[in-house]
């Protein structure tokens, strides 16, 4: 018996860490034993936690997969794009351009190779870098912060209660660093 008990109990733990069942009730039925016998095995050998493991472990090989898929992607995209512009430069070689609407078209071809290899990289297609994007991103944050300051300045009249939230925000804000890419410190004037 203590042999079946065991596979018994084996085939619980699996159904319930595959995702197959998902609670005691379901999987007693299934294997013919009592809903607390399964939720006693779930407690004593933890199986939350374990399926909390697995379940991260899936969702970080599946975050990674989608990095390595779109860096693949993106390699193939900038590649073409190179392809294309080093086609475009051969042909230009070779003859004389003269109409201006035949200009316009490899103009354009060539904003359009030049948008492409940015998103290939990973760039803005307005030529903005990244300093600059996360330095307006770090402006828009602090406006909100002012905001948010501002109301409770005007709707908190008890001034241990707004230090108490300037302490709380400071403690949830990071430190600047040299670059200016931090929160904002003790600048914080509640």
């Amino acid at each position: 018996m203590g042999k079946s008990h065991t596979k018994i109990r084996e085939e619980a733990r699996r159904l319930y860490l595959t995702g197959e069942m998902q609670n005691n009730a379901e999987i007693a039925k299934r294997l013919g034993v009592k809903a607390h016998t399964v939720g006693k095995w779930r407690r004593d050998e933890g199986w939350d936690d374990l399926r909390l493991k697995i379940d991260v472990r899936a969702a970080e090989a599946f975050v990674e997969k989608i990095a390595t898929d779109r860096v693949s992607l993106n390699v193939r995209h900038y590649r073409l794009w190179d392809l294309l512009l080093a086609r475009l430069a051969d042909d230009l070689k070779t003859r004389t351009v003269s109409d201006i609407r035949e200009l316009e078209r490899i103009a354009a071809i060539l904003e359009r190779s030049q948008k492409g290899q940015r998103l290939a990289k990973g760039l803005s297609t307005t030529g903005e870098t990244e300093e600059v994007i996360r330095a307006q991103s770090q402006v828009e944050i602090r406006r909100i912060i002012d905001v948010f300051i501002d109301a409770v300045k005007r709707q908190v009249p008890d001034e241990e209660i707004r230090d108490s939230i300037r302490r709380h925000i400071l403690d949830a804000i990071p430190a600047e660093d040299a670059t200016g890419t931090g929160g904002t410190g003790d600048a914080v004037g509640i």
